[in-house]
């Protein structure tokens, strides 16, 4: 009987190969793959095998090959890296069976499975897939573009812990950067990213960030980026996310709720107006400062950064000169003449004396890391046509703000 072996080679190293796959290659008088996976295989290749490669984009004209050389009586194996049924040639190949009304006998399938790379740098790393997980492909060669934004709100707000494949190309490169932007109001800063590109292979990279400080211009469309959920966790050099939830399902507390709960604060939310024209400083130049920076622009203020370095969306802000920038570390005098600082760096002890100092000179101020040091802290924010929507803890929870504000911001879409 012909047969048709769909078949996972794993991450990289054929060690993460299982037996049964390799059994099946060996059987198989054809084999047909993407020409990098065909390498992969050499020291496995009998020399009477015939070996078929086609290039990435004919996933339809692989599968259709395929089938009809099993139909025609060859035992043909069609190989995928990771898991064949993951992202891969396993549901092209149905796709054309379902098209030819196939009866499940003729060819015969065989489907073996792999070990995929989010299970590979999941196993590198520690135990981040403890609980709930999903993966997203941000590609949108074959799926819509709004249809992928869904489901990363979706995974957001059901705090899944993700693994975007695709997730960044020379063509395809700002849709990475949307995505993070979205968890960042779902999440902790201090959320674990793990950034993996080609895992278990020679020049393997597996390492991890956090929320805030992420990047997307270091990912490739040879890397995996997985995100931690509002529980998971860095141990030594690992990174754990537990099997359940502490607090009856609350989010942990970061660091920043912490202070904030030592130092009782009184606030009273008020709204700025008037803000055209008037000076904002913000000191720090990562991804927390982008934030503020886009913030403030959007009611009109005049902003200015300290910082040695720019995140590419601030470099962009620069460009189309919608901000002015100093290029170098923060200094007392930076602040005189504003109406509002942000304290934004990733030093502690710098935000610490820029709090300080706009204390003794009655400049308001936010301290990113330690809301408990400044005198106002920003809210999570809503605005439609006819609602400006803000949401607060007093800076001690700032996740926990941002989940209540899209809770609301939903029931105000419902109606």
């Amino acid at each position: 009987m012909s047969t048709l072996s769909l078949i996972s080679i794993g991450p990289g190293d054929l060690d993460y190969m299982l037996p049964a796959a390799m059994g099946a290659l060996r059987r198989a008088d054809v084999i047909i793959g993407y020409q990098i996976y065909l390498d992969q295989l050499r020291k496995l290749i009998a020399p009477h095998q015939e070996l078929i490669s086609s290039q990435l984009g004919q996933e339809v004209q692989r599968a259709t090959h395929a089938i009809d050389l099993a139909s025609a009586g060859k035992t043909v194996a069609m190989v995928s890296s990771g898991d064949i049924g993951i992202y891969a040639m396993a549901s092209p190949i149905f796709d054309v069976l379902r098209e030819r009304d196939w009866d499940g006998a003729a060819p015969n399938v065989e489907v073996y499975p792999g070990v995929s790379a989010i299970q590979a740098t999941a196993a590198y790393i520690g135990a981040p897939l403890g609980h709930d997980f999903c993966t997203i492909s941000l590609s949108d060669l074959l799926t819509p573009w709004p249809v992928i934004q869904k489901r990363v709100k979706a995974a957001a707000w059901g705090d899944f812990v993700i693994g975007f494949y695709n997730p960044r190309s020379k063509k395809r490169d700002w849709q990475l950067g949307w995505a993070i932007d979205v968890l960042r109001d779902f999440r902790p800063a201090d959320t674990p990213v793990i950034i993996a590109r080609n895992a278990t292979r020679p020049d393997q990279d597996i390492r991890f960030v956090t929320l805030a400080d992420f990047d997307p211009t270091v990912v490739d469309m040879f890397t995996l980026v997985l995100v931690g959920n509002s529980q998971s966790y860095v141990l030594a050099d690992r990174v754990a996310t537990p099997r359940g939830y502490t607090e009856k399902g609350q989010p942990r507390e970061t660091k920043d709720a912490v202070t904030a709960a030592d130092n009782e604060i009184l606030s009273y939310p008020i709204s700025l107006t008037q803000m055209n024209g008037k000076m904002a400083t913000v000191i720090g130049g990562g991804p927390v400062a982008t934030r503020k920076v886009r913030g403030l622009l959007s009611v009109g203020a005049n902003v200015m950064v300290v910082s040695p370095e720019l995140t590419a969306g601030l470099q962009t802000l620069l460009d189309e000169g919608q901000i002015t920038w100093l290029s170098r570390k923060y200094e007392a005098q930076d602040i005189e003449g504003a109406t509002l600082v942000f304290a934004a760096t990733n030093d502690r002890d710098v935000n610490r004396a820029i709090g300080e100092t706009c204390a003794t000179k009655h400049i308001l101020c936010s301290v990113a890391d330690a809301p408990g040091e400044g005198n106002f802290h920003s809210m999570a924010i809503h605005r439609s046509e006819d609602v400006v929507l803000a949401v607060g803890t007093q800076g001690s929870q700032p996740s926990k703000a941002k989940e209540v504000r899209n809770q609301l911001r939903w029931l105000l879409d419902q109606q």
